[in-house]
């Protein structure tokens, strides 16, 4: 087994996994050789080229990331088949095929791994740091992987440059909430408060609420309009995922697709980390299911039927491992369970359909959407297990756009950055330093050579993927003409402070500025999340598409910015009638409503 010491001769060791610039300074002033090889995939590393610092994910390449992304769905489908063919309980069998996708992240970094690295010595630097909600995701499984190797250690380093907060609203006033949010979500939060402590016997509906998005909001704050209370719930803490024992039938499942896991681990992995990754999966599908259960045993001491008020539950992404906990109660107590939609990215996304599994129609009984499009791709998904509506997109969205004259004295351009990067498998076929290479060039070779201001806005992070600040940043401050954003704010709250609103990737972030009224130019990546060939043709008549693999696409996208503001705004007026269908069939089906559609499709239905 491998080492955890925190005393240990770093100059040992010829190689030596790190992602932490901070923690590889300290590992030098530790002893650690100049000249050991570095095994890492933060861009912040790779950056300097040095050639002693490898990229550890070199073996993705386009092909096979691809290859690897495209057998997923697959996977994930016949694994979700044996369950059930064992066991009628669909959640259960949800819990197990969401686990076997997100252990698609380990196996990633399992391919990563050389014959070497199993037998010769070998060191990994931990970092410890706030990182955020999920914990630290800062490191990779190397530990458990290479743990088989007798030669290897592992030592922890506390970050010392530790700044790190998740996003919030106290950076926002309360006017600029106020003007998004709107009178709905005052009756919604005072209604919420004052019926915590109003009878039962006085209702003969309520809707049970886990968590809020947009939609759900407005929909609850029209419910309580319609005399249903409404109540904040959350699963009661009972026995700790460790004290679950799993009974014969479940571990009868587990045993039945390891043939199936172990095919595809022998795909990928050399042969010397094929036990110790099918020992990783085990460990993780065991711990999902135990903490499936844990949740079960919560939720039942919150979700009761009862005969004198009909109840159903509102819930915000179901697709996980407590939205299939209390799908599980719901189902056994003949209660509803219905989801909202919570941003655009299936309508658009060309490659979200792996993620079939984790869609909120795989668990609610009830889908409320924003459009046709959406129903249309859920409707087809293989573990599509919903009655849908379409209702519209909540008000929240529709007020993006502002009324008032444009104001020629504010910034003229927002670069809105989707340059995420999650330390390995996702839904780019380029590895974290590839895209940070790409979002460079497009500093460099664009948005710097732009004859207009340009405030480059950082996406708010939750969690914290890489210790280190994003390289890219660098280039960014270096730009006379760039302001750096990087406040952790909401980009709806900063939307009407530009004139022309520029982003990338098809992801719930380009719903925001499409709905603001202002000119849209979206860069198409062909790697990362690119569009759907539908979504592109109707968005390219819609708004402004620039496709990221032409071989002149900085050329283009740098020549079309640096026309005068007044040039975009009139070609963005003569697509206004394209804009209307193209909002009309991939965001937004009704001009306003949602909230009371959605309200009434509950009551009439479901209560």
């Amino acid at each position: 087994m491998s080492k955890i010491i925190q005393k240990i001769d770093l100059a040992e060791y010829d190689v030596i996994f790190c992602d932490s610039l901070e923690a590889l300074d300290w590992a030098y002033d530790n002893g650690l050789k100049k000249s050991t090889i570095v095994k890492s995939s933060a861009p912040a590393l790779l950056w300097s080229k040095e050639k002693k610092i490898h990229n550890i994910e070199h073996r993705w390449s386009i092909e096979e990331t691809e290859e690897f992304q495209s057998t997923v769905q697959k996977l994930i489908e016949n694994v979700f088949d044996m369950v059930m063919s064992i066991t009628n309980e669909r959640e259960l069998a949800l819990v197990i095929s969401s686990a076997t996708f997100d252990f698609q992240k380990v196996l990633y970094k399992a391919a990563c791994l050389e014959e070497a690295d199993f037998i010769e010595p070998r060191v990994c630097v931990y970092t410890d740091g706030t990182c955020g909600p999920a914990g630290n995701v800062m490191n990779s499984p190397w530990a458990k992987l290479l743990s088989i190797n007798p030669l290897f250690s592992l030592v922890r380093y506390k970050l010392k440059n530790d700044n790190w907060k998740p996003s919030t609203l106290q950076e926002v006033p309360y006017w600029k909430r106020f003007k998004i949010a709107g009178y709905e979500t005052i009756i919604y939060r005072l209604a919420v408060k004052l019926m915590k402590y109003t009878p039962e016997y006085m209702f003969n509906k309520r809707v049970l609420m886990p968590n809020e998005n947009e939609l759900n909001i407005e929909t609850a704050a029209f419910l309580t309009l319609n005399g249903v209370k409404v109540s904040k719930v959350q699963p009661e803490t009972l026995l700790r995922v460790d004290d679950i024992m799993l009974d014969s039938k479940t571990t009868e499942i587990i045993e039945k697709i390891l043939p199936i896991i172990r095919k595809r681990v022998e795909q990928w992995v050399i042969p010397r980390a094929v036990e110790v990754t099918m020992s990783l999966f085990i460990d993780n599908i065991e711990k999902k299911i135990k903490q499936f259960q844990s949740l079960i045993i919560g939720w039942e001491k919150i979700i009761v039927k009862k005969d004198k008020i009909k109840q159903s539950v509102l819930m915000n992404s179901p697709g996980n491992v407590n939205g299939y906990s209390l799908s599980y109660v719901c189902r056994k107590e003949g209660i509803p369970l219905i989801s909202s939609q919570h941003g655009i990215t299936i309508e658009i996304n060309k490659v979200i359909n792996m993620l079939q599994v984790k869609f909120d129609n795989s668990v609610a009984d009830v889908m409320l959407s924003y459009n046709s499009e959406i129903v249309d791709i859920e409707k087809k998904s293989y573990f599509d297990n919903s009655k849908h509506y379409i209702v519209g997109m909540p008000l929240r969205m529709i007020r993006m756009k502002s009324k008032q004259k444009i104001n020629k004295s504010i910034l003229p351009i927002v670069y809105i950055s989707t340059n995420l990067y999650y330390m390995g498998f996702s839904l780019s076929q380029k590895t974290d330093y590839k895209n940070a290479l790409d979002e460079q060039r497009l500093v460099v070779d664009v948005l710097s050579k732009l004859p207009h201001k340009v405030r480059y806005k950082t996406y708010p992070e939750d969690n914290r993927w890489y210790a280190d600040v994003d390289p890219v940043l660098s280039d960014v401050n270096s730009a006379d003409n760039i302001e750096l954003f990087s406040d952790k704010v909401d980009m709806r709250y900063l939307l009407n402070e530009s004139r022309i609103i520029v982003t990338a990737c098809a992801t719930s972030t380009l719903g925001w500025p499409i709905m603001s009224g202002h000119p849209v130019v979206f860069i198409n990546q062909k790697y990362k999340s690119p569009l759907t060939n539908g979504a592109h043709a109707s968005l390219s008549r819609g708004i402004f598409v620039f496709d990221d693999d032409e071989y002149d696409f900085h050329e283009k996208l740098r020549d079309f910015l640096s026309k005068t503001l007044d040039e975009i705004e009139d070609l963005w007026h003569k697509k206004k009638s394209a804009r209307k269908e193209m909002i009309k069939q991939y965001f937004c089906s009704y001009s306003s409503g949602a909230g009371a559609r959605a309200s009434k499709v509950i009551v009439q239905e479901y209560l």
